[in-house]
C-alpha cells in the first residue's frame, strides 16, 4: 500500500482561487538610486499552491525564491521601505524574508498598508526600530501556526505534528517579544487566542512605532461567508481566519482591483479600540462592575480550590485511621500522615506488607540457622497434636515469624491477614 501524506505549515490562510487582472502583480520594487521601494501585496509562499487536479490556484502570490532573489540587490542600499498588504502565507516564507530584511545594510522601513496578517505581521517586524509604521485604518493579526495534512497517520507520526508546531510557535513567539518587548507569556496568549490589532493597538503592544502619514485611507470590507477580504481593492484569501473584526463591511462581489458595493455597512465596532482609562471616563459604573465580577470570580474559585484541598486531605487522614490498628509499625503510620512524601492509604498498605514480608522472612532465615546449627534436626519431637513433626515444626516457625512481624494470632484467625 502507498500511503500519501502532506504537510504544510501555514501561518496565513487556506488559498481560495480569484479572478486576477494581468496587470496587477504580487510585488514589484521601484529602484532610486541608492533608496528603493517594495510593494508586498500578495500572499507569501515557498510555491505557488496547486489543487486537488495540480492545477495552480489563481491569486497574488509572493513565491520565496523568486522575492529573495529579487531582495538580494537591495541590501545595499541606505534605504529599503516595504510597503505590505498581505493576509501573510506560509510561516517558514515569513520568517526567511524577516531574516533576509534583517541583513540589509541600510535603514529597512515597514509600512502596513492595510492588512498584516499572520506571517506579512512577522515580515513587518523587519523593519528597523522606529521605523515601523502603519497606516489609519489598517489590521495587524497574529496567530499560531497550524499544519495542513493530507494522509494515513499513527499516534507517534501526530505526536511528531504537534511538537513541529509547538517549535515553530515559540520561534514566532521569540520573534514577536524581541521585536516589540513584550514577555514571552503574553506573546503566547496573544498566539493562541488570535489577536487582531488596529493601528493604535498595533503601536500599544510594540508591533509598530507610528502612524503612517499616505493621505489616503484604508478601505476594508469582506464577501458573505468572510472567506475573502477586499483590502485597498485587493482581494484576500482569509479562510480559516478566527476572530475577524465584526465591524469589517460585508460585500456582495469580489472584483479586484475595483472597490466593492457594500451590502451590510451596520458598524458593530471600531476600529480604534478605547483605552482603559478613556472607558474609565466614559462609563465608570461599568468598569467598577466588571472588576467587582471579576474580583468575585477569583474569590470563589480561590475558595472552591481550598475547599476541595482540604477534603482530599481529611479523606486520606482518615483512610488511613482506618487501617492503622492492623499495622504494628507505628513510625510507618505517623510517616504515611505527616511525612514529607504522604502516603495514601493504599501506599501505606503497602508498605507494612513490605515491611512484614521483610521481618517473616529474615525470622524464616535465622530460625533455619539455628536448627542446622543445634543439630535439632536429628531429634523427633513427640507429636502432641494430629500433625506430623514436620508439619508441627513448620507451624512453629510460621507462628514466630508472624509474632515477630507484628501480626496477632486472633487477626491470622479472622482472617484480617
Amino acid at each position: 500500500m502507498i500511503r500519501t501524506v502532506m504537510r504544510k505549515y501555514r501561518n496565513g490562510p487556506a488559498p481560495m482561487p480569484f479572478k486576477m487582472p494581468q496587470d496587477m502583480k504580487p510585488y514589484n520594487i521601484i529602484d532610486n538610486n541608492d533608496e528603493a521601494e517594495v510593494n508586498m501585496y500578495g500572499e507569501v509562499v515557498s510555491e505557488i499552491p496547486t489543487d486537488w487536479w495540480g492545477d495552480k490556484i489563481e491569486g497574488m502570490y509572493i513565491v520565496l525564491a523568486d522575492f529573495l532573489n529579487d531582495m538580494e540587490q537591495l541590501k545595499s542600499k541606505s534605504k529599503v521601505t516595504f510597503h505590505i498588504n498581505s493576509p501573510g502565507g506560509e510561516v517558514f516564507a515569513g520568517i526567511s524574508i524577516y531574516n533576509r530584511m534583517k541583513e540589509f545594510k541600510g535603514i529597512v522601513s515597514t509600512v502596513v498598508d492595510g492588512l498584516a496578517a499572520s506571517a506579512a505581521s512577522i515580515i513587518a517586524q523587519g523593519g528597523t526600530k522606529g521605523h515601523r509604521k502603519v497606516c489609519n485604518g489598517s489590521l495587524t493579526m497574529i496567530h499560531g501556526a497550524s499544519s495542513f495534512m493530507f494522509g494515513r497517520y499513527n499516534a507517534n507520526e501526530l505526536k511528531d505534528s504537534i511538537a513541529q508546531l509547538n517549535a515553530i510557535d515559540k520561534s514566532i513567539a521569540e520573534i514577536y517579544a524581541a521585536c516589540t518587548g513584550l514577555d514571552h507569556e503574553k506573546v503566547k496568549s496573544m498566539l493562541a487566542k488570535t489577536t487582531w490589532m488596529s493601528a493604535q493597538d498595533a503601536i500599544d503592544n510594540g508591533f509598530a512605532d507610528e502612524i503612517a502619514d499616505v493621505g489616503q485611507p484604508v478601505t476594508m470590507s469582506i464577501n458573505k461567508d468572510r472567506s475573502i477580504m477586499i483590502v485597498n481593492g485587493i482581494p484576500m484569501s482569509v479562510r480559516g481566519f478566527m476572530d475577524i473584526p465584526d465591524y469589517i463591511q460585508v460585500c456582495d462581489e469580489v472584483t479586484a482591483g475595483k472597490q466593492p458595493d457594500v451590502i451590510d455597512n451596520k458598524q458593530t465596532g471600531g476600529e480604534n479600540h478605547m483605552t482603559l482609562e478613556e472607558l474609565i471616563k466614559q462609563d465608570p459604573e461599568l468598569v467598577e462592575q466588571i472588576r467587582n465580577t471579576a474580583i468575585q470570580s477569583v474569590q470563589t474559585d480561590t475558595q472552591q480550590a481550598v475547599s476541595a484541598a482540604v477534603g482530599d486531605e481529611l479523606n486520606r487522614l482518615k483512610s488511613i485511621d482506618e487501617i492503622a490498628g492492623k499495622i504494628a509499625d507505628k513510625a510507618l503510620v505517623e510517616r504515611a500522615k505527616y511525612g514529607d512524601e504522604k502516603m495514601s492509604a493504599a501506599d501505606l498498605a503497602l508498605e507494612a506488607l513490605k515491611s512484614q514480608n521483610d521481618v517473616g522472612q529474615a525470622f524464616l532465615n535465622n530460625m533455619k540457622e539455628d536448627v542446622k546449627n543445634s543439630g535439632a534436626e536429628a531429634i523427633a519431637p513427640t507429636p502432641n497434636s494430629n500433625l506430623s513433626a514436620e508439619e508441627q515444626a513448620q507451624k512453629d516457625i510460621m507462628d514466630g515469624a508472624a509474632l515477630i512481624a507484628g501480626i496477632a494470632p486472633e487477626m491470622k484467625q479472622r482472617g484480617e491477614v
